[in-house]
């Protein structure tokens, strides 16, 4: 082989080795991105993992169950007896004595509905008419023989929650403190602007479609705790 021919050979030779090279770091390369790229994807699903089982933690735990039988059907509220025990106690004790079995769901607005009141039932029922003279003071006296129950703020009033409703101070027109008795609503939208006034003491664990459905001429045909 004359000389030509061997610096020919050798530069084939140098050429597939430096291609041999390149390739090998090719798939270095590749290997390492796929490596980076494993490494983020079980970086990402271990925090995402932490964070829902700490989310988890905080949520609070039900200790009771709140079935509303409405007019269009089942909710089911789980009660939160140890963040808001008084408010647990009180609305248990309401429904124990079928205190809100046939009121109107009197509030049906597009982020919550409110029931709870005797007055406002029947004022719901009888629309622009003015309800029978005597019906209206047993209404009243039905509402008004209840204690109030004192707050017990904390719980952020998210979709879902359901909260003890209060009346407004008429000079400053801020919910008046510790003045629930009886009226309670559940939210359709998030509505954390309430969380400075309002005691949440419980969150629907079933039948929000039915919560979103209704109408301010349905009912809470009954109520239990189980």
């Amino acid at each position: 082989m004359g000389r030509a021919q061997k610096l020919k050979q050798q530069r084939k030779e140098e050429e597939a080795r430096r291609e041999k090279e390149r390739k090998k770091e090719i798939r270095m390369r590749i290997l390492a991105a796929v490596g980076v790229l494993a490494a983020v994807g079980i970086t990402v699903g271990l925090v995402f993992l932490a964070n829902h089982l700490k989310s988890k933690e905080k949520e609070p735990r039900i200790t009771s169950r709140l079935v509303l039988q409405t007019s269009k059907g089942e909710i089911v509220v789980g009660l939160y007896g140890k963040e808001a025990p008084m408010t647990v106690q009180h609305v248990t004790d309401l429904v124990n004595r079928g205190f809100y079995d046939g009121l109107r769901w009197y509030r049906v607005e597009d982020f919550v509905v409110q029931t709870g009141s005797h007055y406002q039932s029947l004022r719901a029922e009888y629309g622009e008419t003015e309800p029978d003279q005597a019906a209206l003071e047993e209404a009243i006296a039905k509402d008004g023989e209840v204690q109030k129950v004192a707050d017990e703020i904390g719980l952020s009033n998210l979709r879902g929650m359901v909260g003890m409703a209060k009346p407004s101070d008429p000079e400053t027109q801020l919910p008046e403190p510790d003045s629930a008795t009886t009226d309670f609503y559940i939210l359709k939208r998030d509505s954390t602007f309430l969380d400075t006034y309002f005691t949440v003491f419980g969150k629907v664990i079933r039948g929000m479609e039915v919560v979103d459905s209704l109408e301010a001429t349905d009912t809470l045909v009954s109520a239990r705790v189980e």
